[in-house]
């Protein structure tokens, strides 16, 4: 019997390496990685604050009241829901339409239809708002900017999605110190930067991204006042401001009230000529509970100062709305095609019935209603003022300030989980936890040797 020794395979390794195997392991994701090890976690008493979803008093994820009675609606109706085919690549018609009335005529009142009639907005559908910043990103990066300013701190995909899409330099713009918004530390540093470019001749154009309310993650918003000494300073600069709106209506449980920031960036008294545009990403996935269906739109508002009605028609084929609309739609169909149907189905019903849009907006104020409810009882409990600081302190985040070294006692020693930065997520606190949630936290706080 012939007898053969095994083939050493290693021998044929310099002549068939993979680049496979160069691939280093990306590190985990700091919220998902954490829900993953939360799971495994045996403790009874584990508390897990670490996703942005909204639960209710029994810590269970539920579907809002307005979007129950239109997923009924939608069954109901076969003509609702018997197309399956694609969507176009910007999404329905009848969301583009629905959507655009919601956040351009009735939370813009004075000057969104303004630029409604004068055809000033580029609009697609998109998925959820982590789709509309990608959109967004990816535009910019192939014909305004590479440059961009982000939070310091910020939601922490923010980086990952411009990164990914373009850009070559992300910076960070002071954000928070000492409990508080550093409005100062934030104008100074944009003015140095313009201070730097003229001194050395450099017309690179910067963006910057703007949380619209209920700051990720550290729930500070600034005030009024304080938003329009911003928004002057950067449209003094040139600069292009991207508004990241996911928590409309959990600021103040006022839909309408909580689109401030973009009420005032479209005030074309005050600023008359976004020379590079405004671009409003928005998701419905916090403010209609429809986070797996990710539904949410990119509109690029651009310059109301140009005026397509004095081109020939010629000119008008090739007017600026239509560039745009072009690239976005060749943008969509490289990134994932078309959006999904079944959400943007939900947020048409919702948005185009009377009685359920008055439903959601009660669903809305009831969310924001518990979350500041909680804030108030954590409060009775620690004591902490930031807690009820409803001034400047918004939505579903409280930003504890607990440094990477507590965030890991509070989990390994109490199983209660926070993200790295000591976010904790409000909603995820219910009478059932609230007691041990804040005696961890307390003894944590009042650990000096880690501290």
């Amino acid at each position: 019997m012939l007898r053969t020794r095994p083939f050493n395979w290693g021998l044929l390794r310099p002549y068939f390496t993979s680049s496979l195997c160069k691939v280093p392991r990306a590190p985990p994701d700091k919220v998902l990685g954490l829900s993953e090890h939360f799971k495994k976690d045996k403790n009874i008493h584990k508390i897990d604050l670490t996703v942005g979803i909204y639960k209710d008093a029994w810590g269970k994820v539920t579907t809002f009241p307005s979007v129950a009675k239109a997923q009924k609606l939608i069954d109901s109706h076969l003509e609702l829901n018997k197309n399956l085919s694609y969507l176009p690549i910007t999404g329905s018609k009848e969301f583009q339409e629905n959507v655009m009335n919601f956040l351009f005529k009735e939370s813009c009142p004075q000057f969104g239809p303004f630029y409604l009639a004068h055809d000033r907005i580029s609009f697609v559908q998109t998925l959820s708002g982590t789709g509309a910043l990608a959109v967004a990103a990816k535009f910019l990066a192939l014909f305004i900017s590479k440059d961009i300013w982000i939070p310091d701190p910020s939601w922490a995909n923010h980086k990952n999605i411009f990164q990914n899409n373009g850009f070559e330099n992300i910076h960070r713009y002071s954000y928070y110190k000492d409990g508080q918004i550093d409005i100062d530390g934030w104008i100074k540093q944009l003015k140095t930067l313009a201070h730097n470019q003229k001194k050395e001749n450099d017309k690179q154009l910067h963006c910057i991204i703007l949380h619209a309310c209920c700051h990720n993650p550290t729930g500070l918003d600034p005030t009024k006042e304080q938003w329009k000494e911003i928004i002057d300073t950067i449209y003094e600069l040139k600069m292009v401001p991207i508004v990241d709106m996911a928590y409309q209506g959990l600021e103040s449980g006022d839909m309408l009230k909580d689109a401030y920031l973009m009420r005032l960036c479209l005030d074309v008294d005050r600023y008359p000529n976004w020379s590079n545009g405004v671009f409003l990403c928005q998701s419905f996935a916090k403010n209609m509970g429809l986070y797996g269906e990710r539904v949410g739109s990119l509109s690029v508002i651009t310059p109301a100062t140009a005026d397509d009605e004095n081109l020939n028609p010629l000119q008008r084929g090739n007017s600026l709305q239509q560039n745009i609309d072009s690239q976005l739609k060749q943008i969509v169909r490289g990134m994932y095609s078309s959006p999904p149907g079944y959400g943007s189905r939900v947020v048409n019903v919702v948005l185009s019935n009377t009685k359920l849009k008055h439903q959601w907006f009660k669903d809305v104020e009831f969310m924001a209603q518990r979350l500041h409810y909680v804030r108030k009882e954590m409060f009775e409990r620690l004591r902490w003022p930031d807690l009820i600081n409803f001034a400047q302190q918004h939505g579903m985040f409280y930003y504890t300030r607990f440094n990477p070294r507590q965030v890991e006692v509070l989990k390994n020693k109490f199983s209660v989980y926070l993200t790295g930065d000591g976010r904790l997520s409000l909603s995820g606190v219910n009478d059932s936890n609230i007691d041990y949630l804040c005696e961890a936290l307390d003894a944590v706080s009042k650990m000096s040797e880690i501290a």
